[in-house]
């Protein structure tokens, strides 16, 4: 395509000397023909800037209505949850049981000595001899009459040994028994609880 221009009556220009297409090309462009240059493309890193800007803007106005409402808020309370606490069996030492030997029974009668000392569990009976025991240093109260109330004599020493002279009474939750002391024949009632058979020599 060529362009034609009359010559220029006044500068005296030959148009065989104007070469229009070339002069002409940065001013326009032929159709079909490509561009020479690539368009300016925008740098990648302006739309990153750009977001992260309306986010952080995003994010400064949650901020701020979250504290504006925060009494609002504090008001709904949360329903309690349930928390399942798993124990974990922990192994142990097993110990077997061990067996106990059998010690069957035996009918031997108590020694002498854990009776009281020379003395014997027979029943007491008239005529038999008595030793006073488990008395203490208080001693066995003699007594006039077989009864927590009757008239006291004296006290009979714990060891001492007297003669069984009448009985049994029972009176006050006791068993009496009349007895006499060798020392002085004196006679008198006490309670055979604290009374122990002594054997015949």
């Amino acid at each position: 395509m060529s362009v034609q221009k009359a010559p220029d009556q006044h500068s005296g220009v030959d148009n065989n000397d104007i070469h229009w297409e070339e002069d002409l090309k940065p001013f326009t462009r032929l159709p079909r023909e490509p561009r020479s240059e690539p368009r300016q493309r925008v740098p990648a890193i302006i739309p990153g800037i750009v977001s992260l800007i309306l986010v952080a803007g995003a994010c400064a106005l949650a901020a701020k209505f979250v504290n504006d409402n925060r009494p609002a808020l504090s008001s709904f309370a949360l329903a309690p949850t349930a928390t399942f606490a798993v124990l974990k069996p922990t192994a142990t030492d097993y110990i077997p049981p061990t067996a106990t030997p059998y010690v069957a029974p035996t009918d031997t009668p108590l020694p002498t000595s854990a009776a009281g000392g020379g003395t014997t569990n027979a029943p007491i009976s008239v005529g038999a001899k008595v030793k006073i025991v488990n008395t203490g240093p208080t001693g066995l109260n003699f007594r006039k009459s077989p009864s927590r109330t009757g008239e006291r004599i004296r006290s009979l020493p714990e060891g001492n040994i007297y003669d069984v002279i009448g009985g049994p009474t029972n009176a006050d939750g006791l068993v009496w028994w009349e007895l006499r002391d060798p020392s002085d024949n004196t006679t008198g009632w006490g309670a055979g609880e604290y009374m122990r058979v002594v054997p015949n020599p």
